[in-house]
Protein backbone atom coordinates (compact mmCIF):
# COMPACT_ATOMS: atom_id res chain seq x y z
CA UNK A 1 0.00 0.00 0.00
CA UNK A 2 3.11 2.57 0.90
CA UNK A 3 4.93 1.57 -2.34
CA UNK A 4 1.33 3.16 -4.28
CA UNK A 5 1.05 5.88 -2.29
CA UNK A 6 4.95 7.29 -2.36
CA UNK A 7 5.05 7.93 -6.13
CA UNK A 8 1.75 10.17 -5.73
CA UNK A 9 2.60 11.89 -3.00
CA UNK A 10 5.87 12.42 -4.43
CA UNK A 11 4.24 13.71 -7.67
CA UNK A 12 1.80 16.31 -5.50
CA UNK A 13 4.85 17.32 -3.41
CA UNK A 14 6.91 18.28 -6.55
CA UNK A 15 4.03 19.93 -8.67
CA UNK A 16 3.27 22.23 -5.29
CA UNK A 17 6.93 22.93 -5.27
CA UNK A 18 6.84 24.23 -8.76
CA UNK A 19 3.73 26.65 -8.43
CA UNK A 20 5.41 28.02 -4.98
CA UNK A 21 8.76 28.93 -6.79
CA UNK A 22 6.84 30.17 -9.97
CA UNK A 23 6.32 33.24 -7.52
CA UNK A 24 8.62 33.14 -4.24
CA UNK A 25 12.03 34.52 -5.34
CA UNK A 26 13.37 34.27 -1.98
CA UNK A 27 13.83 38.44 -1.04
CA UNK A 28 12.66 39.84 -4.23
CA UNK A 29 10.38 42.54 -4.38
CA UNK A 30 7.98 43.16 -7.53
CA UNK A 31 8.25 46.86 -8.43
CA UNK A 32 5.24 48.53 -10.27
CA UNK A 33 5.43 52.03 -11.45
CA UNK A 34 3.20 54.47 -12.10
CA UNK A 35 2.90 58.20 -12.70
CA UNK A 36 1.39 60.11 -9.83
CA UNK A 37 -1.48 60.60 -11.21
CA UNK A 38 -5.29 60.05 -9.75
CA UNK A 39 -6.18 57.14 -12.24
CA UNK A 40 -2.58 55.74 -12.75
CA UNK A 41 -3.09 55.55 -8.44
CA UNK A 42 -6.04 53.50 -8.69
CA UNK A 43 -4.81 50.94 -10.73
CA UNK A 44 -1.35 50.55 -9.56
CA UNK A 45 -2.76 50.03 -5.92
CA UNK A 46 -5.25 47.37 -7.86
CA UNK A 47 -2.21 45.09 -9.70
CA UNK A 48 -0.34 45.76 -5.70
CA UNK A 49 -3.26 44.13 -4.29
CA UNK A 50 -4.09 41.69 -6.21
CA UNK A 51 -0.33 40.10 -6.82
CA UNK A 52 0.04 40.38 -3.26
CA UNK A 53 -3.41 38.94 -2.23
CA UNK A 54 -3.16 35.79 -4.64
CA UNK A 55 0.95 35.01 -4.33
CA UNK A 56 2.44 36.25 -1.52
CA UNK A 57 4.53 38.53 -3.41
CA UNK A 58 6.02 41.57 -1.92
CA UNK A 59 4.97 44.48 -4.49
CA UNK A 60 5.43 47.85 -3.76
CA UNK A 61 4.72 51.22 -6.00
CA UNK A 62 7.61 54.14 -6.97
CA UNK A 63 5.79 57.75 -8.87
CA UNK A 64 7.39 58.98 -11.62
CA UNK A 65 7.12 62.37 -12.77
CA UNK A 66 6.60 61.51 -16.58
CA UNK A 67 6.75 58.88 -18.87
CA UNK A 68 10.19 59.41 -19.48
CA UNK A 69 11.43 58.60 -16.34
CA UNK A 70 8.61 55.77 -16.04
CA UNK A 71 10.08 53.95 -19.01
CA UNK A 72 13.81 54.34 -18.13
CA UNK A 73 12.52 52.91 -14.21
CA UNK A 74 11.49 50.06 -16.91
CA UNK A 75 15.38 49.34 -18.20
CA UNK A 76 16.92 49.80 -14.90
CA UNK A 77 18.28 46.51 -12.57
CA UNK A 78 19.32 48.19 -10.09
CA UNK A 79 17.25 47.48 -7.04
CA UNK A 80 16.90 50.85 -6.26
CA UNK A 81 15.56 52.69 -9.38
CA UNK A 82 14.02 49.69 -11.47
CA UNK A 83 10.14 49.28 -12.20
CA UNK A 84 8.93 45.94 -13.20
CA UNK A 85 5.33 46.41 -13.80
CA UNK A 86 3.36 49.65 -15.53
CA UNK A 87 -0.07 50.19 -16.60
CA UNK A 88 0.00 51.33 -20.05
CA UNK A 89 -2.67 53.16 -22.88
CA UNK A 90 -2.51 52.69 -26.73
CA UNK A 91 -2.33 56.01 -27.57
CA UNK A 92 0.89 57.02 -24.97
CA UNK A 93 2.45 54.02 -27.07
CA UNK A 94 1.85 54.68 -30.28
CA UNK A 95 3.21 58.29 -29.65
CA UNK A 96 6.55 56.26 -28.08
CA UNK A 97 6.91 54.45 -31.11
CA UNK A 98 6.08 57.34 -32.92
CA UNK A 99 3.31 55.24 -35.31
CA UNK A 100 -0.11 56.50 -36.78
CA UNK A 101 -3.13 55.42 -35.53
CA UNK A 102 -3.55 51.98 -37.73
CA UNK A 103 -7.15 51.70 -37.26
CA UNK A 104 -9.94 50.47 -34.68
CA UNK A 105 -8.55 49.99 -31.11
CA UNK A 106 -8.53 46.13 -31.07
CA UNK A 107 -6.22 46.42 -34.83
CA UNK A 108 -4.16 49.37 -32.09
CA UNK A 109 -3.54 47.10 -29.37
CA UNK A 110 -2.38 44.25 -31.30
CA UNK A 111 0.22 46.35 -33.00
CA UNK A 112 1.60 48.11 -30.17
CA UNK A 113 1.38 44.50 -28.36
CA UNK A 114 3.57 42.74 -31.08
CA UNK A 115 5.96 46.24 -31.59
CA UNK A 116 6.63 46.49 -27.82
CA UNK A 117 7.74 42.91 -27.41
CA UNK A 118 10.11 42.69 -30.29
CA UNK A 119 11.42 46.24 -30.03
CA UNK A 120 11.29 46.72 -25.89
CA UNK A 121 10.89 43.42 -24.76
CA UNK A 122 7.62 44.48 -22.89
CA UNK A 123 4.43 42.55 -22.55
CA UNK A 124 0.76 43.84 -22.99
CA UNK A 125 -1.51 41.84 -20.96
CA UNK A 126 -5.04 41.80 -21.65
CA UNK A 127 -6.88 45.59 -21.37
CA UNK A 128 -8.72 46.23 -18.37
CA UNK A 129 -11.96 46.94 -20.54
CA UNK A 130 -12.23 50.76 -20.34
CA UNK A 131 -11.82 52.79 -23.22
CA UNK A 132 -12.10 56.70 -22.04
CA UNK A 133 -10.47 59.87 -23.36
CA UNK A 134 -6.94 60.66 -22.18
CA UNK A 135 -8.15 64.99 -22.39
CA UNK A 136 -9.19 64.66 -26.24
CA UNK A 137 -11.64 62.64 -25.52
CA UNK A 138 -10.13 60.05 -28.32
CA UNK A 139 -10.78 56.44 -27.18
CA UNK A 140 -7.66 54.16 -26.04
CA UNK A 141 -7.06 50.82 -24.50
CA UNK A 142 -5.23 50.18 -20.97
CA UNK A 143 -3.25 47.53 -19.91
CA UNK A 144 -0.69 46.22 -17.49
CA UNK A 145 2.78 45.95 -19.52
CA UNK A 146 5.20 43.53 -18.00
CA UNK A 147 9.03 42.94 -18.17
CA UNK A 148 9.92 39.62 -19.81
CA UNK A 149 12.76 38.81 -17.47
CA UNK A 150 9.90 39.40 -14.67
CA UNK A 151 7.41 36.87 -16.72
CA UNK A 152 10.73 34.32 -16.37
CA UNK A 153 10.91 34.68 -13.04
CA UNK A 154 6.95 34.53 -12.18
CA UNK A 155 5.38 32.42 -14.86
CA UNK A 156 2.10 32.22 -13.52
CA UNK A 157 1.60 37.00 -13.33
CA UNK A 158 -0.30 37.19 -16.10
CA UNK A 159 -2.71 34.48 -15.19
CA UNK A 160 -3.52 36.77 -11.54
CA UNK A 161 -3.00 40.03 -13.65
CA UNK A 162 -5.66 39.03 -16.08
CA UNK A 163 -8.52 38.57 -13.77
CA UNK A 164 -8.69 42.27 -14.27
CA UNK A 165 -9.12 41.81 -18.44
CA UNK A 166 -12.34 43.76 -19.01
CA UNK A 167 -13.71 43.95 -15.55
CA UNK A 168 -13.02 47.51 -15.77
CA UNK A 169 -15.73 49.75 -17.73
CA UNK A 170 -15.44 53.29 -18.34
CA UNK A 171 -18.58 53.61 -15.97
CA UNK A 172 -16.75 52.21 -13.33
CA UNK A 173 -13.47 53.62 -13.40
CA UNK A 174 -15.15 56.95 -13.46
CA UNK A 175 -16.33 56.06 -10.01
CA UNK A 176 -13.36 54.61 -8.69
CA UNK A 177 -11.79 57.73 -9.43
CA UNK A 178 -14.12 60.12 -8.78
CA UNK A 179 -13.92 58.54 -5.19
CA UNK A 180 -10.42 59.10 -4.54
CA UNK A 181 -10.52 62.73 -6.18
CA UNK A 182 -13.24 63.19 -3.63
CA UNK A 183 -11.02 62.62 -0.57
CA UNK A 184 -10.75 58.63 -0.54
CA UNK A 185 -7.48 56.89 -0.12
CA UNK A 186 -6.21 54.81 -3.75
CA UNK A 187 -5.34 51.44 -1.97
CA UNK A 188 -8.81 51.29 0.02
CA UNK A 189 -10.95 52.23 -3.38
CA UNK A 190 -9.24 49.91 -4.90
CA UNK A 191 -9.51 47.02 -2.71
CA UNK A 192 -13.05 47.51 -1.75
CA UNK A 193 -13.69 47.15 -6.09
CA UNK A 194 -11.40 44.10 -6.02
CA UNK A 195 -13.38 42.55 -2.80
CA UNK A 196 -16.46 43.41 -4.18
CA UNK A 197 -15.41 41.19 -7.97
CA UNK A 198 -14.04 38.30 -5.39
CA UNK A 199 -10.93 38.64 -6.89
CA UNK A 200 -9.31 38.84 -3.51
Amino acid sequence: MLKKIFPVFFVLLLAFLWTANSFACVGRTLYVGSLDTTEDKVLAQMLVLLINERTGTTVKIRYFDNNEALYNALKENDEEKRADIIVENTNDALALLKKPQPGDLDQTYRQVKELYESELGLIWLNPFGFKHGTGDEQQTVSAPLVRRDVLTNYPLLPRVLNKLAGAINDETFSTLTAKVKDGEKPQNVSKDFLRAKKFI
